[in-house]
């Protein structure tokens, strides 16, 4: 069966009329005038659609999500008012990274354990890792993946390799496992919706408690935290979580965890099966981390940034005879299992001391977990651009983008967002997992060395697949000769260039529907009620 045949949900706008122009309007796009070609940053936001974001003239009214990192690099730089990604995350990424719709990848929904490799992101296809190779780049993926494997994929985890990145550290699948409401083992199934022990003033909280987190060497260890402060900090389970611990409450540390401590279960945002990889690794050997091991537990975010941070400031300078580097912070946040990240994140204090995070949709705390989860990640952004000279911070706290960084920062979503967390006036029935407008909208911010007249709109008509020509038009290459087979893509360069510069799209595209599975099989449905969507 076809790509076409498995179709269930298609939407193509064809835009006519005097207002649009052919790509050769323009002209071909000059390549950068500098000798060694722009560093790359490119961030990609999960289930983050344009009604969320503030410099993208939406975020809500009565709950705005604050990202005051991300505001200041669109004062920067570009804002695309009308991009189109996928309804979902894996076509959505596919289309960003490999430049081709789905009709013509097979990757119609987000990927799932029984998908073939026949919709997994092709081996043979020139993902964007392979094309800036073609200029000398190299390339690394920190955060979430779900473009292939380990499933039906000869590669297994060695997936990421085996597309043209040089370095992945990071989730392989597509999203954090569900949340752990027993807490690491403490108490029944169902007691702590949000996975951790709230404070004394909540039913089965705790004022302080005997912390275990496992050590790199195979033990554990352990220390007393007490709750800070009500509006100055978090409970101690919460702290607990975030050094990748269990807090067992109520007691003291003691020579060995209690036995009913489970080191070997997930926990959202908080406790997953890290995979690191780098190139000369052999693919036999490519394997997840267990889950007592210390670098895959801590918040998400903050991991994804840490390992961003340390490879970029690894790369040789540029200027100095220094290799071209594409860096893809590719953030978990803010996909479900919506989870409040630590308290120093979210200076706002928007989820502070809340602690129901059932997926229940009529719980009027998601869209607050999910405005703190935004701007957890903003702030952990901003640490990254700060850390490796992209950026200087400002007195008030604001950052100063550095284009003498050389590099380019493109922030962009993966998909609309999911149902229950969608800000007004957009619609939420036709949220994530529909190829309808709040569910294909996406933020597309760029900054760089190549941006005139910064702190812009441009409204023309723009596609996730553009994105992927972008990539090679920073580092001066000619993507339609490299893409033998061409790429859906069209020029964005000459907006960054030229604020004057005239429509080149002449229609957007958006699709979703089935992926392959043997003899027939299928995914189930993305949307499960009416206004909440699925993986």
């Amino acid at each position: 069966m076809t790509g076409l045949r498995t179709l269930t949900a298609l939407m193509c706008v064809i835009l006519l009329g005097s207002g649009c122009a052919d790509s050769s309007s323009n002209g071909p796009s000059p390549g950068p005038s500098e000798a060694t070609p722009p560093n790359i940053l490119l961030v990609i936001m999960d289930d983050v659609g344009i009604d969320q974001l503030q410099s993208m003239g939406y975020g809500g009214t009565a709950l705005p999500t604050q990202t005051p990192n991300i505001d200041d690099i669109a004062s920067a730089g570009v804002r695309f008012r009308n991009t189109w990604s996928m309804p979902e995350c894996s076509p959505g990424r596919s289309t960003l990274l490999g430049g081709r719709y789905p009709l013509r990848n097979n990757i119609f929904q987000a990927l799932g354990p029984n998908d073939l490799a026949n919709s997994q992101l092709s081996p043979y296809a020139l993902t964007a890792p392979k094309l800036l190779d073609h200029a000398g780049y190299q390339s690394a993926m920190f955060g979430k993946f779900h473009l292939a494997g380990p499933e039906n994929n000869v590669d297994e985890y060695a997936t990421p390799l085996a597309l043209g990145w040089d370095t992945f550290h990071g989730w392989i699948g597509g999203l954090p496992a569900s949340i752990d409401t027993t807490a690491g083992g403490i108490a029944p199934q169902g007691t702590y919706t949000c996975g951790y022990v709230p404070r004394a003033t909540v039913a089965q909280g705790a004022a302080i408690g005997a912390c275990y987190t496992p050590t790199a060497s195979g033990g554990t260890a352990c220390e007393l935290l007490q709750s800070q402060p009500r509006g100055q900090g978090d409970s101690a389970g919460l702290q607990c979580l975030s050094r990748g611990g269990i807090l067992v409450p109520d007691a003291s540390c003691q020579a060995s965890p209690p036995a009913q401590l489970a080191f070997d279960r997930q926990n959202g945002h908080y406790v997953s099966p890290l995979l690191v990889l780098d190139q000369g690794d052999a693919a036999e050997t490519a394997a997840e981390q267990p889950l007592t091991d210390p670098r895959g537990r801590g918040y998400r975010s903050t991991i994804e940034a840490d390992a961003a941070i340390d490879w970029i400031n690894a790369r040789t300078p540029q200027g100095a005879g220094g290799q071209p580097w594409m860096a893809t912070l590719s953030f978990s946040a803010a996909h479900t299992p919506l989870q409040p990240p630590p308290s120093a994140l979210v200076p706002s204090g928007v989820t502070r001391d809340y602690v129901d995070c059932s997926a229940d949709g009529d719980n009027p705390n998601l869209r607050r977990l999910t405005n703190a989860m935004i701007e957890a990640m903003d702030q952990e952004l901003g640490r990254v651009l700060v850390a490796t000279g992209m950026a200087r911070a400002r007195d008030d706290g604001g950052l100063v983008y550095a284009p003498e960084s050389n590099t380019v920062v493109i922030i962009v979503g993966d998909n609309g967002s999911l149902g229950t967390t969608v800000k007004t006036p957009f619609d939420p029935i036709r949220a994530k997992g529909s190829a309808y407008q709040t569910g294909v909208w996406v933020p597309l911010i760029v900054a760089g060395p190549e941006v005139a007249a910064p702190d812009r709109d441009v409204n023309h008509l723009v596609n996730t697949t553009d994105v992927y020509t972008l990539f090679g038009e920073i580092a001066g290459l000619d993507v339609a000769a490299l893409t033998q087979g061409g790429s859906d893509g069209q020029p964005l360069m000459p907006y960054l260039r030229r604020p004057d510069a005239a429509p080149i799209r002449e229609f957007n595209f958006t699709q979703g529907g089935l992926n392959l599975q043997l003899d027939g099989g299928r995914n189930g449905p993305c949307v499960f009620s009416n206004d909440v969507g699925g993986t």
